[in-house]
């Protein structure tokens, strides 16, 4: 295990204890959106690490939402409460740790590019970097199923469901890929009928 991934393991474990004590009986998934500082810049990610509720739920089917779509879809989460934000998160003092870390291992790994890179060169390389954090981001959400630590915190397994903006539709692949396919099959039945 690298000194990246322990940090973002022991990150992870944080925004589970980070989680609003009075909320934890009503939180059904933990998400995990994928992103980086500049929207297209994958030299520079972060992990934003959140949730998602019943309550919210209900409220947003009240309000007429689809009930499907509200509790699995991440456009009806509540996104703008994280809990913790690992790599090159949109503030420098989010982590800057994380960020140093992963900045040297994406160079001892020969992923780093600079502005002089041709456009094929940096495109090869940002799909690398996305595969690389991706990765990270799947060993991080495993960590916290092995480890009991989303048991322990919630009192039951929930899925953790990454997702990226900017790649729709490669929800569920990263879904089945972090999660025990016990904790994610309500989950993954959704998307499959979406894609019907």
């Amino acid at each position: 295990m690298t000194a990246f991934q322990e940090h973002m393991r022991r990150a992870g474990e944080r925004a589970l204890e980070a989680l609003p004590a009075p909320l934890r009986s009503e939180i059904y998934l933990i998400s995990f959106r994928i992103w980086r500082h500049d929207s297209c810049d994958y030299r520079h990610p972060y992990l934003a690490i959140g949730y998602n509720t019943e309550s919210e739920v209900r409220r947003v089917v009240a309000e007429g939402g689809d009930p499907g779509e509200v509790r699995w879809s991440y456009a009806y989460w509540l996104l703008d409460e994280t809990t913790g934000i690992v790599g090159h998160g949109p503030d420098p003092a989010d982590d800057p740790a994380g960020a140093a870390l992963h900045l040297a291992e994406i160079r001892e790994l020969g992923l780093w590019y600079d502005g002089e890179s041709d456009e094929d060169e940096q495109d090869r390389r940002d799909e690398l970097l996305t595969t690389h954090f991706d990765d990270a981001c799947l060993d991080v959400a495993r960590h916290l199923h092995a480890s009991g630590k989303l048991t322990e915190i919630l009192g039951r397994p929930v899925p953790v469901l990454p997702f990226d903006m900017y790649r729709a539709g490669y929800e569920p692949e990263l879904a089945e890929a972090a999660n025990p396919p016990e904790v994610v099959a309500d989950y993954l039945a959704w998307a499959r009928a979406q894609e019907e």
